[in-house]
């Protein structure tokens, strides 16, 4: 019997090892290359292995097995073993897909079917650079243009803010999630897209959609990276010798007869190089983030969770700040019932002091920073200046900020017919904000004390509720696809705060506003304000025989902004399309993949102005008199009211083309567009004697045009073991305001010192441009000061010589001029990705460029850094200072000679103490060239291969190092081409650099880093 049991042992095993045979397979592309590296593993088996550098590989395997073949860039195959013993399996690159969807507001379609301008942003770019959503905007998407981290589609539309509206998972205003929790975003930028979201949908919309939990195993992902920044460019300083010098000889050219030269700057040559306050001040800057989430999920319910740490040390320093984040996502199938929510969580607290920077460059180089027989161990200034101490602020004065925010949606869908499906989206914003500032009690020097120290606290919460009910129906009628959408909205905002501040505290230790000396000094404020938003909505959707495309859009939206005459405004948009590839003709041009045109005309709005500003406000904050000697709390009139103060509307209309060609290798997407903003929302100023204070009356009185070109083009190809993909964008637009109501033009930018403004905004010219007195050089001769005596009767040689325009021999505001535009004529970028796939891995690189050309800023910077007017110290560039004749010039205090060359081959005009011709009026001196062409990315990877990361039970293992704002070319002479605005709620003071401490216009970083991607 034994022997029987054998001997049928034997025959099983011969039969298995009669089927088992050898399988010798090659891996293709779909166009018959072989691909290195490509994972082949047998379903349900740990057998695995990979090509080699032939695409071949070869395995054991019974007839009717299944093996799964991967690579990266494309679609994975699962093939079934048949009887044949050599095979060849074609993979599909995963990137060309003609049913790709993708989101577009309260629904989605097929990109093919896209009738309006949508730009696809690639989200593998987002993941390969420290803020990379920002810099994948600025540089991939045409008619996007990101300044500081603000972002503008398709130019300046109006003269109030002009952010874009950021939709998430469906939550309107949602928050920005980390780059590794993005899975689409797209940039809505025409009305025929953007007319869904009505009035706020006007300065364009990014829609982001998270990415989601999948049906099977477990998947956790963790990714990281850490860096250095340090300031991308410095503009140097005099040293102490340099200062020295120019002192002397700016009191030499006031007067050559004074004798009283300061003690301290005598002898130039024996300070040498002095001190640099700014060098003690910026410092190497470091950040890291990390961002951990584990995903999964069955057929019916999926999740994803994920968690993240950030900080970052600025490259100024006492500034610091550290995040916390948590992501909630869920999703569940209950037969026809989906139930969803997304939920982000985040903290963020802040320390920091005040500094201010233009105090560091104006700080004398002759002076040192350090006093160790003060109180504080700082230097006060002297050697004739007054301006405080900038390192000695950043150690003497502390802020806290802590941040809390939940922000998200759940939602709820039931398939009530086939087709018809109704959704319920409930969306919350809630922000919980305390601020705590200190101010030391100190002497430092002569011009900066604060006694008695000061403490003040504020806080203030904001709770923001969405809702949302929507019917979508979707049919196919032979040919004809249609479907439609209908819904009702409404959401509601209430803000409060509070604030608090006490002087004479115990010690900097017990910050307690009760634990105040001085009970007087406690004050106390608080402010409520509300609003809200009631919308209908609908669409219709067409589609006849996948050629013919029409959309329809409407949105009525009411606001609490406005009174109940104006409460409502109507937006509709129409778009077309046709599908000329589709055509049965166009199978004469195999060679064109993919050949659509798109038109759409529609109507949007915008109410962002503060609110109530359709009735008269009044003010109680710090608002007291005395009553018979008794304090009694006041009010002051602070916003006069409009009643007719109504919508701001924007027609616009887009024509575009999309075409891709050779297997989609190559695509190419042109759009041209004209927006036009009326009734546009203008503060007009009005007398003071009607009691307002700096607050004007919002009226609709103004038109503004916006015309331009947005170009995208790229291609891409796999050629053997080696991909590409490089695209280039370019943006045109040209900005103008058609009217101002009763010929009103606005000044505004007001600079520091002098308040001058130096932007106006007039009919026929384009917003905010510059606004000054122009010049005619520098005086370089005795006849030319006799020419211009009667305007400029101070004037010497080297002064600057400004235009007497209109020749009535007067030098005032009827001769300033435009002076340039902060709106360039064109922005670009370009970026390409590169990979090889290798035995051993694959290795990847991938660099952004961006630019942006015709555009000018006003270094209002240099008014300081150029002043040469007071004991202030001064760029370098004032080295090059004008002298109409050789120097000699002994000390008359220590007896030192100076040699100053002969110098008049400059536009720096002289040194001169006071400034009798007012070199520093605002004029086209002060405005520069602000084009320039940055490197914004470089981004090298190393990819483990498939074989070696399965033996390891890991999914995917990357590791990259790269650089951010790496190089840029300029003639700008500033910090930073890339120049914010000092006024976030407006776009009168863009491109004006130097009109607060940096603030907003804080300069880039150049920044190297480093990373991990990993996945198991």
């Amino acid at each position: 019997m034994k022997w029987l049991l054998m001997a049928s042992m034997l025959m099983s095993i011969g039969r298995l090892s009669a089927q088992e045979k050898v399988i010798h397979g090659k891996i293709v592309s779909d166009q018959g290359k072989p691909i290195i590296g490509a994972s082949i593993k047998v379903k349900d088996k740990t057998l695995s292995t990979s090509t080699n550098e032939k695409g071949e590989f070869v395995l054991k395997l019974n007839p009717g097995e299944i093996i799964i073949v991967s690579n990266v860039g494309y679609n994975h195959v699962e093939y079934v073993i048949g009887n044949s013993s050599e095979i060849s399996i074609p993979l599909v690159a995963a990137e060309i897909a003609v049913d790709e969807v993708v989101v577009v507001g309260y629904g989605k379609q097929k990109k093919v079917d896209l009738t309006s301008s949508i730009a696809v942003v690639d989200t593998k770019d987002l993941v390969k650079v420290p803020g990379g959503t920002i810099a994948t905007l600025q540089s991939a998407v045409p008619g996007v243009q990101v300044t500081n981290g603000a972002i503008r589609i398709r130019g300046v539309g109006s003269i109030n803010g002009t952010d874009p509206l950021y939709v998430v998972d469906g939550m309107i205003g949602g928050a920005m999630p980390d780059e590794n929790n993005i899975a689409s975003i797209q940039v809505l930028k025409d009305a025929a897209s953007s007319a869904i979201y009505g009035a706020r949908g006007a300065n364009g919309v990014i829609l982001v959609t998270t990415k989601r939990g999948k049906a099977g195993d477990v998947k956790l992902d963790y990714n990281a990276f850490a860096g250095i920044k340090n300031i991308s460019h410095n503009v140097p300083l005099l040293n102490g010798q340099q200062l020295a010098e120019l002192i002397n000889e700016e009191m030499y050219n006031k007067d050559p007869s004074r004798k009283d030269y300061l003690d301290a700057l005598s002898k130039p040559s024996a300070i040498g190089q002095g001190y640099n306050m700014m060098d003690e001040l910026l410092q190497t800057g470091n950040y890291q983030r990390h961002n951990l989430s584990v995903s999964g999920g069955s057929q019916n319910a999926n999740f994803r969770l994920s968690g993240i740490y950030a900080t970052d040390k600025s490259i100024i320093i006492q500034d610091k700040n550290k995040y916390y984040g948590a992501q909630f996502i869920s999703d569940f199938t209950k037969g026809k019932l989906k139930i969803g929510e997304t939920l982000s969580l985040g903290y963020t607290r802040r320390n920091w002091s005040d500094k201010n920077i233009i105090d560091a460059q104006k700080w004398s180089s002759t002076l040192p920073l350090y006093d160790a027989n003060s109180s504080t161990g700082f230097a006060g200034a002297g050697n004739g200046t007054d301006v405080q101490s900038a390192l000695a602020n950043a150690y003497l004065n502390k802020n806290v900020n802590d941040n809390f925010s939940v922000n998200g949606n759940a939602w709820a869908t039931y398939e009530i017919i086939k087709g018809l499906v109704y959704k319920f989206n409930m969306g919350v914003d809630l922000s919980r904000v305390r601020n705590e500032g200190y101010i030391g009690n100190y002497s430092v020097g002569q011009y900066q004390n604060h006694s008695p120290d000061e403490l003040n606290i504020s806080s203030s919460q904001n709770n923001r509720w969405l809702f949302e009910n929507t019917l979508t129906y979707e049919n196919n009628f032979g040919k004809h696809a249609i479907s439609a959408l209908a819904g009702i909205t409404s959401e509601e905002s209430r803000y409060n705060a509070v604030n608090a501040g006490a002087r004479g505290l115990p010690s900097p230790d017990v910050l307690i506003l009760n634990s105040a000396s001085l009970a007087s000094s406690r004050l106390v404020g608080s402010g409520v304000g509300q609003s809200a938003m009631y919308s209908m909505l609908g669409r219709v959707n067409y589609n006849y025989d996948n050629r013919y495309l029409l959309t329809f859009n409407m949105r009525r939206d009411g606001s609490a902004n406005f009174s109940n005459q104006y409460r409502y405004g109507n937006f509709p948009s129409v778009s077309a399309g046709w599908r000329i590839s589709q055509e049965s003709f166009m199978k004469a041009f195999p060679a064109i993949s993919e050949l659509k045109l798109r038109g759409s005309y529609g109507l949007l709005g915008n109410s962002d102005i503060a609110q109530y500003q359709y009735q008269r406000t009044v003010s109680f904050d710090h608002v007291w008199y005395y009553l018979n000697n008794v304090m009694v709390t006041g009010a002051l009139p602070q916003t006069p009211s409009n009643p007719n103060v109504k919508w701001e509307s924007q027609y616009s209309t887009d024509l575009g083309l999309d075409l891709e060609l050779f297997d989609h290798k190559l695509a190419l997407t042109v759009d041209y567009y004209n927006k036009k903003t009326e009734d546009m929302l203008i503060n007009v100023p009005i007398s003071f004697t009607a009691g307002y204070v700096n607050n004007f009356p919002v009226l609709n009185a103004g038109s503004i045009r916006n015309r331009g070109w947005d170009i995208l083009a790229s291609y891409k190809d796999q050629v053997g073991n080696f991909g590409y993909h490089i695209g280039a964008n370019i943006s045109f637009v040209k900005n103008r305001v058609l009217s101002l109501g009763n010929n009103n033009e606005i000044l505004w930018g007001s600079i520091s010192p002098g308040g001058e403004n130096v932007t106006r905004t007039a009919v026929g010219r384009s917003i905010g441009e510059f606004w000054g007195y122009t010049t005619n050089g520098l005086y370089t001769s005795q006849t030319q000061l006799d020419a211009d005596k009667a305007f400029a009767p101070h004037a010497a040689l080297g002064d600057v010589r400004f235009n007497d325009r209109n020749g009535d021999k007067v030098l005032n505001d009827q001769d300033k001029d435009f002076l340039g535009s902060p709106i360039p004529d064109f922005s670009y970028g370009f970026n390409a990705d590169v990979n090889y796939n290798s035995a051993i891995g694959i290795f990847d690189l991938s660099m952004m460029w961006q630019g942006s050309k015709g555009n000018d800023i006003y270094n209002n910077s240099r008014y300081w850094g150029e002043g040469m007017y007071h004991y202030y110290n001064n760029f370098a560039s004032t080295l090059d200072r004008y002298r109409a004749e050789e120097l000699v010039f002994k000390n008359p205090v220590s007896g030192e000679t100076t040699v100053y060359p002969k110098n008049t081959d400059t536009n720096i005009p002289r040194a001169v103490l006071g400034d009798p011709n007012q070199n520093l009026r605002a004029s086209n001196r002060f405005v520069e060239d602000g084009s320039y062409l940055r490197l914004k990315v470089v981004n090298i990877g190393y990819s483990f291969s498939s074989p070696r990361l399965e033996r390891w039970k890991i999914d995917r293992l990357r590791f990259y190092v790269g650089a951010k704002n790496l190089l840029t070319f300029t003639k700008y002479s500033g910090y930073d081409p890339e120049v914010g605005s000092g006024d976030t709620r407006s776009n009168l003071s863009r491109g004006i650099d130097g009109q607060t401490p940096w603030g907003l216009s804080f300069p880039n970083s150049r920044e190297y880093f480093m990373g991990i991607q990993f996945t198991f």
